[in-house]
Parts: structure tokens; sequence; C-alpha cells
């Protein structure tokens, strides 16, 4: 369940550490500004997330997010220990920074330098103007709360990779929270957009977008960005008109993918070594899961995102975004390849490859222009 008034009351114990001194963050003192950060909505049923919530922030749309909303709730995740005078021990920042490095290569397969460190900590961990107690209540303080947002692997990408601007902006961090920006939802087709072919070309816009977004994903990054849990909701338009993916808990460099479909655990089918939309294989040999994941993300966003389920809608193109009776001779025969590269008739999947890309990008290049010139008659 999901109730407003435990927004409410969440915001009300942040705060509240805030002001005795036991919260820190970048935007701790606007986020606990009267009518700075203003809670809208609460959202149940996010995966691995205790605190999930929509809000404005200065006015604009944002989400605030948190697996924990307090850093010492869970003793198995605890940074410290308590020695046998009941004192809690913390390491030293060099012993952290080595913890963190372990952390960011074990799970995410992310290298650990210095920039690495202040990109996802950019606050100061000693003040000139504090007394050495002070700034060693700082940085214990400021240890406990970053562990605390390295639990989550959503903070860690989108804060690592803010600069390619493919997932929504982090504003900043309270305690274990942090705001993000909300990208605006893509339309997807009524009934009559799908008979409609300027509204078909709009449509065709977007999934052009998609498609940048996909390709960067896999080439701007050290290695190939998997979607694992790829749903419409999951992609949204950024206030620049720029297709974010923005729902980032279940996204991994390929080599994690890759040792998750790959584990060695029993099979007796393919899918038995899915995980979730990322295509495991099993050697029928040894009944085990092994090797690297088979699919791809155009793979993925052809099948579930452009052609979607049919249905009912079989007679308009199907359900997806690029659905339309439009695209029954043309487009359709390319997302169907591009869906399903090797014509499997079961549920096997493989990658679809550069050759159906460059198809798509054609085709949806022609509707858009196609479109935009009907809309300049009318």
């Amino acid at each position: 369940m999901c109730l407003n008034r435990e927004i409410v009351m969440v915001v009300s114990d942040v705060c509240h550490d805030v002001e005795e001194g036991r919260a820190i963050g970048t935007l701790c003192k606007e986020f606990c500004m009267k009518n700075t950060l203003v809670p809208v909505s609460c959202q149940p049923f996010h995966g691995g997330k205790e605190i999930v919530f929509k809000a404005t922030f200065h006015g604009n749309p944002v989400f605030v997010k948190g697996r924990r909303s307090r850093a010492d709730e869970n003793l198995e995740e605890s940074l410290f220990w308590t020695d046998e005078n009941g004192v809690e021990q913390y390491p030293t920042l060099d012993e952290f920074k080595h913890v963190v490095n372990a952390h960011l290569f074990h799970n995410f397969n992310i290298s650990y330098n210095e920039q690495t460190f202040y990109k996802l900590w950019p606050l100061p961990l000693n003040r000139d103007a504090f007394s050495p107690t002070q700034n060693q209540m700082l940085l214990k303080l400021s240890m406990k709360t970053l562990w605390n947002l390295l639990q989550d692997s959503e903070y860690v990408f989108i804060k690592l990779f803010q600069h390619f601007d493919v997932f929504p902006e982090v504003y900043g961090t309270c305690s274990g929270l942090y705001i993000v920006e909300e990208v605006q939802s893509l339309d997807w087709p009524g009934l009559m957009e799908k008979t409609s072919f300027v509204a078909w070309a709009r449509r065709a816009k977007i999934g052009l977008g998609i498609l940048d977004l996909v390709e960067e994903l896999d080439t701007m990054f050290d290695h190939p960005v998997h979607l694992c849990d790829v749903k419409p909701e999951h992609f949204g338009l950024s206030e620049h008109g720029r297709i974010k993916y923005n729902d980032v808990d279940n996204v991994y460099l390929k080599p994690i993918v890759d040792n998750s479909v790959g584990d060695g655990s029993a099979c007796v089918k393919h899918s038995d070594c899915d995980f979730f939309d990322c295509k495991g294989q099993c050697d029928m040999a040894k009944r085990k899961c092994s090797g690297g994941v088979v699919n791809n993300n155009l793979q993925i966003v052809c099948e579930k995102i452009f052609l979607g389920k049919s249905y009912a809608m079989k007679s308009l193109g199907g359900s997806g975004l690029l659905a339309s009776r439009h695209g029954e001779k043309v487009l359709k025969p390319l997302l169907q390849a591009c869906a399903n590269p090797s014509g499997s008739e079961t549920e096997v999947r493989l990658s679809a490859d550069n050759s159906h890309l460059k198809s798509l990008r054609k085709a949806l290049k022609e509707i858009i222009l196609f479109g935009e010139r009907l809309e300049n008659e009318i």
C-alpha cells in the first residue's frame, strides 16, 4: 500500500534528522524549506525501493526516491561495527574508498577513481571551520549516507553517467533520498490515431528518438548498457525534447548481465536462464545456463515497444508505438525482422544487428518526411 500521509511522515522524519544534525545531503536545506518541495502523490510497487513519490521542486515536476530513508535501518548493510565496549567503529576514509571501489566493480563492473567518488558524493568531507571532533562526525555521517545511496543501483547509474544525458537528471540528495527529473510520459496511440497518417508520422519521430537512445546505450559506455525491464512507461521525453530511459533499476553493463544469465544455474530450457527481458541460453547437454546475453536493446524495443501485443488490434497493425494500418506493407515487416532476427517460432530471441537499425532509420525518416508534407498541406 502507498498512502500520501506516509510521504508527509517520511519528509518530516528526514527534516527532523537534518535539524538534529543526523542527515546530510546537497539539497537538505531546500528539501526542508516550506513550499519548496511539495509532495503530489505516492507511487506504489517500485521493486527494491521503500520510497518513491511525485512532487514539485521549485515548481518543477520531480520524483523523490530512496531505497531507504535512513542510512542505519538495515544492520546487514551497515558500514560500521560495534566493539566490545559498545562503541561504533568506522573505517578510515582510505579504507572506505577501497570498499566503494570493490562495491562498484563487483556489482556494476565500474572502475573507480577519485572523480568517480566526487560524482557520487560532491559534498566536502572536511571543513576548515570545524573542530577535529566535528570533522570526524561529518566524515562518519558522509560515509554512512553515501554507503546507503550506493546500495541503490539507479542512483549509481544516474550519477555516474549523468553527462551522457540518457537517464533523468539527479538534482540532489538529502539523507537516503534523492530528487530526480520527471520526464514526460510518451503518448501511446489511441484508436483514432491508428488511422491517421499524420499522427503515425509524429510517433515515428518518437521512434527515431528511441533508436538514437538505443544506439547511444550500445556505444557511448565502456560496455554496452542493457535494459532488462523494457516497458512503454519507462521511456520519456525531457523538457528539451530528448528521449530518456526513466526507470534505471534494471539497467546493467553487459558484463554484469552476462554473469547473471550465464551463472551455471540449472536449466531445462533457454528461458530458465533469462533475466527479465535479457535472454540467456541453456547448455542442453550440461543442463546449465552458460554464455552471455544473446539479445540486445534493439531487439527488445522492436518487439515490446514498436510492435507491442496485438490482441484484438491486429487489423490496425498491433498495439505498439508504431502500430498503424499504414505500416503493414513496409514498416511492419522490418519491425518483425528486428523483433525476431532468427525467425524462430519459439520464444528464443537473438540480437538485432546494424542492418536492422539502418533499415528502420531509413523507413522512419521517410514516414516523418511524408507526414510533415501532409501536415503542411492541411
